[in-house]
């Protein structure tokens, strides 16, 4: 880390608070899922949060601030037992680890990114304390004597993003507060909350939370996002002048963050107007933008809830959020509408966010056994911070549509994860801050990032002044609807490209195949595959499962609805009633059930 010099590691004692072993949470089984079960922090990602304070500000106000932290919270100070018996262990006393490093800033100068950037990178490469509490650490940069940036890092099983802004403004206000540094009475916590998810009232939620999903994905698309690939060379040219990282190739992550005052002067009014709130009509605006662009209007797809109902979960210190489902019907002209629906569906979803998480797969693997689908979460919504501040707008609205001018996009590379399109709205310095993410950047590249993003600033825009026809949507955004060609089909409410699908049918059968559209009795197509005989599979059941098993990244293929497995393959095999004229040696759907 060029620039930071590690001088020493202080150990920071706590005590006094209650020991105790409890279930886990439904958050925390959650986490361990995608996580894995090594809780080591070294091992696994934490969350950190830069912090600068004030002159003056001594490393014992930072370590007593600190100690006072971890007393309050307990899941600060929590361990897990995976495996059988697997629980939560809150430790009442121990030690938390905070190194110090010198920096090589100018005193007094501003702290810049790359600082910031340095003492995460520190912090992360730094090894795991055997003396000190692994889920909470705590780095601090100082320059001749004096604090430049604190930083806070918590384990995911301990916090959520959410969480963690409850630790850091705790923080700030007892690093300004010495005479206000103690724990305070006890508050819900971790174990608490197992308890309570654990009685006959958490089951019913947990319970009406799995049959919310089960209604939803029976029905929705497999991929919201499902569009023909960008050719080779044919990428819409990028408008705006500034520079694209470079991201291309199957798996590629990319980002870009909307830096944008007219949205920010937008959002107040329509949210007055509407009398929602302005994370409702930022969802509302992503939800336009995508309608339009991909021709859905039944809109399902995944959204962060953070569940926090319930006035003792304000501030409660924990990881909470999971996903829920989003489902909003855009079949409307009009926008304030469309956020009325959106806010009423964002209610909805936030009712229904807390489950046990492998029985959620086991729903999921269920119903894609039987629409041949694979939920992949391709389309996503994670609002992280909530605001309650005031929406009282800042300006006259026409002021929106001023400052289109000013908008600026910065781009970025994540870290990858598997996402088609996600949006993410995050605080910063108190104003939302608006991004899309994808982890394809071969299906999802840079202009049409930048075409929905420009898309919502200009939706925004120009609905700040009243409500907006959405049947002019191009003429406002210049965004265009996609063009799907005669390959494409509708299938099961999913967008499907016959190809896509012929490609896994071949790669899972290894024999002579061929996938027709053949309408059933009510006129809806339904994919049939015919399969010669010598391959990898000889039964409809042993084909299906190795055709789901091949959809993962796959957004616009599913597994046929029909199965037909013949003695020999016909020598035109693009000729369906060659194919029916074979003999057949077994045929069905394909499902569990026949099985």
């Amino acid at each position: 880390m060029g620039g930071l010099i590690f001088t020493e590691r202080i150990h920071v004692k706590y005590a006094g608070g209650r020991a105790v072993e409890a279930p886990l949470t439904l958050g925390q089984i959650n986490t361990l899922e995608w996580l894995g079960d090594d809780t080591r922090a070294g091992l696994y990602r934490m969350m950190e949060w830069a912090v600068t304070v004030p002159d003056g500000t001594t490393l014992r106000d930072v370590t007593d601030t600190l100690a006072v932290l971890v007393e309050r919270h307990e899941s600060l100070r929590t361990s897990f037992v995976t495996g059988d018996g697997r629980r939560q262990v809150v430790s009442g006393s121990g030690q938390v680890a905070v190194d110090v490093y010198e920096t090589d800033a100018d005193a007094g100068s501003p702290v810049g990114p790359e600082e910031v950037t340095d003492l995460i990178s520190a912090l992360q490469a730094a090894p795991v304390d055997d003396v000190a509490d692994s889920l909470f650490r705590a780095a601090v940069a100082m320059r001749d004597g004096a604090i430049r940036v604190v930083l806070i890092a918590c384990s995911h099983l301990a916090v959520d993003c959410e969480s963690l802004a409850v630790v850091v403004r705790q923080f700030n206000h007892l690093i300004r507060h010495p005479d206000e540094r103690h724990a305070g009475p006890l508050t819900h916590q971790p174990a608490d909350q197992a308890l309570v998810e654990n009685s006959t009232r958490g089951r019913r939620r947990a319970e009406a939370s799995l049959r919310y999903w089960r209604q939803l994905t029976s029905r929705m698309p497999q991929s919201l996002c499902a569009m023909p690939r960008p050719a080779d060379g044919d990428e819409r040219e990028v408008h705006h002048d500034y520079a694209v990282p470079a991201s291309g190739g199957e798996g590629q992550p990319l980002g870009c963050w909307l830096d944008s005052p007219a949205l920010r002067l937008a959002l107040p009014h329509i949210a007055a107007r509407t009398q929602t709130t302005l994370p409702m009509v930022l969802s509302a605006a992503f939800c336009a933008v995508v309608s339009w662009r991909t021709g859905v209007t039944d809109l399902v797809f995944a959204s962060l809830a953070n569940n926090r109902i319930g006035r003792e979960m304000h501030d409660y210190v924990g990881t909470l959020a999971q996903d829920s489902l989003l489902a909003v019907d855009a079949g409307t002209t009009s926008f304030d509408e469309l956020v009325r629906r959106t806010g009423g569906a964002t209610l909805r979803a936030a009712m229904h966010g807390l489950y046990e998480v492998r029985l959620l797969q086991d729903l999921q693997e269920e119903i894609g056994d039987r629409r041949g689908t694979l939920f992949q979460r391709d389309c996503a919504s994670n609002i992280n911070i909530f605001f309650d501040g005031e929406t009282r707008p800042s300006g006259p609205p026409e002021a929106a549509q001023e400052a289109l001018p000013r908008t600026a996009l910065r781009w970025h590379i994540p870290p990858y994860f598997r996402v088609l399109l996600l949006m993410r709205v995050i605080d910063s310095d108190g104003e939302p801050l608006l991004g899309l993410t994808t982890g394809h950047a071969d299906l999802i590249p840079a202009a049409e990032i930048e075409s929905l993003l420009l898309g919502i600033d200009r939706l925004l825009a120009a609905a700040a002044a009243g409500d907006v026809d959405l049947r002019r949507m191009t003429e406002i955004t210049g965004l265009t609807p996609v063009v799907r060609g005669p390959e494409w089909l509708r299938v099961d409410n999913c967008w499907i490209e016959l190809p896509e699908v012929q490609a896994v049918v071949d790669e899972a059968v290894q024999a002579p195949a061929r996938v027709f559209a053949v309408p059933d009795d009510d006129g809806r197509p339904v994919l049939t595959a015919y399969v010669a005989a010598g391959g990898a599979v000889s039964t409809p059941r042993e084909a299906h499962r190795a055709c789901l098993g091949l959809l993962n990244g796959r957004y616009s293929a599913m597994a046929p609805g029909r199965y037909v497995i013949c003695a020999r393959a016909p020598e035109d095999t693009g000729d369906p009633d060659a194919w029916r004229s074979q003999p057949v040696l077994a045929e069905g759907d394909g499902r569990e059930a026949q099985r």
